[in-house]
């Protein structure tokens, strides 16, 4: 093995790669001071552990080792950093909120408070729409005009407005037009999962109800479809266990708009989402 400045490869990835010694070596299951006797070549790791370092490192072994005299090579394409960036591109969040550079400051303030606004947004909708939204996420964005922001649904912009109002308030107003996109855009939203989710949280409290009736007679796919009609036609789709009760009663032969509009009728009026919140 070519280990001469093997050391300070060592060294100089890990001072880029943002590790102190102690990071790297709690990566790595050793001491500070052996990273260190790395570092300053009075010993080298077991080569067991070799594919470790570069894994944690993200390099090859042909720069550790600079097989290659005087070059350095590219760092590794399938490395867990990489592998987990790409599955984000693959698999974006749901909801993203966007905000320009002026509107950052309301976004740390609520960050270092531990998110209660969108936590309480989530809830609000929980409590009167009756479904799961899936987590928000916040993120800055730049390329965003001044005092502007951004909703993104699975990538795409559904979006884009602007506040003057750098606090609370104005974070607040930007949350109940979120919640109002997420309304318009639920089809996109809601997906199989959180109605899973829905349906064993109703189990939990309520096992004799939707125990071998979801999914075994009525899907998830069917009962996705049927909460999303019913938003989409001012209904909440809180009592849950009404509308599996209500499905399971009338026959499967009929499609998803009119299973929605069965539920809706037996529900009535005083589900209705204007009714519901107040």
């Amino acid at each position: 093995m070519a280990l001469e400045g093997f050391g300070d490869r060592i060294k100089a990835i890990r001072q880029e790669r943002g590790f102190t010694q102690k990071q790297l070596a709690n990566l790595l299951g050793v001491t500070e001071q052996a990273v260190s006797k790395y570092e300053r070549g009075n010993s080298y790791p077991d080569i067991t552990m070799l594919n470790g370092i570069s894994e944690v490192l993200d390099c090859s072994l042909d720069y550790l080792f600079q097989y290659e005299a005087g070059k350095r090579n590219l760092v590794k394409q399938d490395s867990l950093e990489r592998k987990t960036e790409i599955n984000r591109q693959l698999l974006p969040d749901i909801i993203v909120l966007k905000f320009a550079e002026k509107l950052v400051p309301v976004l740390l303030e609520e960050s270092k408070q531990g998110f209660p606004h969108i936590n309480e947004i989530r809830q609000q909708m929980a409590r009167h729409w009756g479904v799961i939204i899936p987590p928000i996420r916040v993120m800055d964005e730049f390329s965003l005009e001044e005092s502007q922001f951004e909703i993104c649904i699975h990538g795409v912009s559904v979006y884009k407005g602007t506040s003057e109002t750098l606090d609370e308030n104005g974070l607040v107003q930007i949350l109940q037009q979120l919640k109002s996109t997420i309304l318009q855009n639920i089809g996109q939203v809601l997906n199989n999962q959180s109605v899973y989710y829905m349906v064993e949280n109703l189990k939990d409290k309520y096992p004799y109800v939707a125990e071998g009736i979801v999914p075994e007679i009525i899907s998830y796919s069917r009962l996705r479809q049927v909460i999303i009609c019913l938003l989409k036609n001012g209904y909440t789709a809180s009592p849950l266990i009404r509308i599996i009760e209500i499905m399971e009663e009338s026959t499967v032969d009929i499609d998803a708009d009119e299973h929605a509009r069965l539920v809706g009728e037996s529900l009535g009026e005083g589900f209705k989402l204007e009714n519901w919140v107040k």
